[in-house]
This record gives C-alpha cells, sequence and structure tokens, in this order.
C-alpha cells in the first residue's frame, strides 16, 4: 500500500524511507482501509499502530515510524509485532477497547445506511405497482364506456341534479330503479351541447363511474 506509486496521493514513504505519511486521512479511510482491514476508522488505524510499535514523528502531520518499517527491507517486517499486554489490563488493553468500540460504530453506520437503502427500494417499488395498475384501471374505464356509451352522460347528469338540490336545499332526486338506465330528454342533451348549464366533471365522478 505505501509502496504502490498509484497511491501517492494519499499515502508514501517519507523523504528518509523510514517512515510514511497519510496525506489524505479521508481518502484513506473511504478507498485504501477498506481493502486491507475490516473497516473504514482512521482513529482505530491510528490506535492499531501505536499496538504495533509504530510512532507518530511530527505533531503537524500523519508522519509514522517504526524502527522495522523501511522502505526496501521487506525481511524486516517479521519483527513488527503486537506489544505484549500488562499484567492486570494496561494502556494497551484500554486501546483494544477503543478499537472495539470503534468498530461497533462502523457496522452501526452501515446498517443504518442499508435499513435506509432498503426503505428507498421499497418505496420506488410501491410507486412502480401503482404506476403499473394505472393502465388497467383506464382500460377497465374505455371497456364499460364502449359498452355503455351513454354512463358518463348520465354521470354528468346526476352530479348536476345532485349539486343543485345541495344549492336549494332540497331532497336530493330519487334514484333510477335497479336495472334500468335513465334515459336523457331532448332539452338536456341540448343544454349539455350548449353548455348553458355547465356541470362540473371532476376526475371524482370519472373514477365512480369505473371504479
Amino acid at each position: 500500500m505505501v509502496s504502490d506509486p498509484a497511491t501517492d496521493a494519499v499515502v508514501r514513504w517519507g523523504s528518509a524511507s523510514n517512515t510514511f505519511l497519510v496525506l489524505d486521512p479521508a481518502a484513506f479511510s473511504d478507498y485504501l482501509l477498506p481493502s486491507y482491514f475490516k473497516h473504514r476508522n482512521f482513529a482505530s488505524f491510528v490506535r492499531q499502530l501505536n499496538t504495533y510499535g509504530f510512532r507518530k514523528v511530527d505533531t503537524d502531520r500523519w508522519e509514522f515510524a517504526h524502527e522495522s518499517f523501511l522502505r526496501g527491507q521487506a525481511h524486516l517486517l517479521p519483527l513488527i509485532v503486537r506489544k505484549k499486554k500488562k499484567a492486570g489490563g494496561g494502556r494497551e488493553l484500554c486501546e483494544e477497547g477503543e478499537e472495539v468500540r470503534g468498530t461497533i460504530g462502523d457496522v452501526r453506520r452501515l446498517r443504518e445506511e442499508q435499513r435506509g437503502m432498503e426503505e428507498e427500494l421499497q418505496a420506488m417499488e410501491r410507486r412502480l405497482r401503482a404506476a403499473e395498475s394505472r393502465p388497467g384501471q383506464m382500460m377497465a374505464f374505455l371497456a364499460k364506456l364502449a359498452d355503455d356509451p351513454g354512463v358518463v352522460l348520465r354521470a354528468m347528469l346526476t352530479k348536476k341534479e345532485e349539486l343543485a338540490a345541495a344549492g336549494k336545499g332540497s331532497p336530493p332526486p330519487l334514484e333510477a330503479p335497479a336495472g334500468k338506465r335513465r334515459r336523457i330528454g331532448g332539452a338536456e342533451a341540448a343544454e349539455l351541447a350548449q353548455g348553458g348549464g355547465a356541470v362540473p366533471f371532476p376526475f371524482s365522478v370519472l373514477g365512480q363511474v369505473f371504479y
């Protein structure tokens, strides 16, 4: 990772080849850490370095060193081992606890992101099902209209009578007996054709026709 020229903008060797620098901690955490570790927590990575004997050599930047971590001397890497725990706990044990807590926090964050993605997918599925049902409803209406062309006009007249009755305070007109269709008189048809008595025709009426 440190020796890869493709990642020099993020992490590279120091000028003396006995240290390494993390130039972009954010990119390092997002793109490089997940490839080598099971987390993307930069603070946890720094704690791991301390656990294996690395030390921070510059207070103004993320530069670390280890006596056995030298450029071109890979044979020294087996000498980099985890520090032994002190009896009864100690600082290393506390650092391990912090590392575990950091990993748990990463897992929780990933679960929340996954839950959000699942909810978004469910919402998309609901919208897709609603869009797929609209052509079927329209086809059902057209089939009913082809079977009975006067159904829309009768619905308009019924709505007009209901609105007129509500405005005058009189009871609504009696409904036609079941199984019989109401015939439209010439005067009513002419009135509708001339637009003299414009009848509101909201979609709710259309919906009642073919529901």
